[in-house]
């Protein structure tokens, strides 16, 4: 083979693995991206440590849904992300009791998601969502930081949608 040969297919070879970069981060840049479950807040939907897929172009054409599991950055820490269900929708009045009822509009909510435990109670407090506003709280009620504290997130810190848990691989699965 000659200089010349070798050096084409030197060549080659780097304008594929140059693709293939440019491909991968493009893809986890504006597509889906990768995350690690980071606190118990979801449990027992998500565990501490669950590697999940975020859909990123969910919301860019689509609508958020009341149970979607969210991922927006954190009102409170600045760099952190979070994942959380969607509870109240824009425009909607929230209701959370001490009997541990949230109603919707003056409606109850029906969680077919997951079942609250027994001894679930909240403060009474009702919140009226703006137009770009969103209720999200963790599955693990007891023991989650969310708009109980925080107040209401704007749809512009949502970034996307949990779509699949890769990894640990007995917990595969599509959300």
């Amino acid at each position: 083979m000659t200089k010349k040969n070798k050096l084409k297919e030197f060549l080659g070879y780097l304008i594929v693995v140059v693709i293939a970069v440019a491909f991968s981060l493009t893809l986890r840049t504006f597509i889906f991206e990768p995350f690690i479950v980071p606190t118990p807040s979801m449990e027992p939907t998500l565990l501490v440590g669950d590697k999940v897929i975020v859909n990123k172009l969910s919301y860019r054409w689509g609508k958020i849904g009341r149970g979607d599991l969210v991922v927006f950055y954190s009102p409170t820490e600045p760099g952190k992300e979070l994942v959380k269900r969607a509870i109240g929708l824009p425009g909607e009045e929230i209701t959370l009791t001490t009997e541990g009822q949230i109603l919707i509009n003056g409606q109850n909510m029906e969680e077919n998601y997951f079942t609250p435990p027994s001894n679930t109670s909240y403060q009474n407090q009702t919140i009226i969502l703006g137009q770009e506003e969103y209720f999200v709280m963790g599955d693990n009620r007891q023991n989650s930081l969310d708009s109980r504290y925080f107040g209401p997130i704007p749809k512009s810190t949502i970034f996307g949608k949990l779509v699949f848990i890769y990894w640990p691989p007995n917990r595969l699965r599509a959300i």
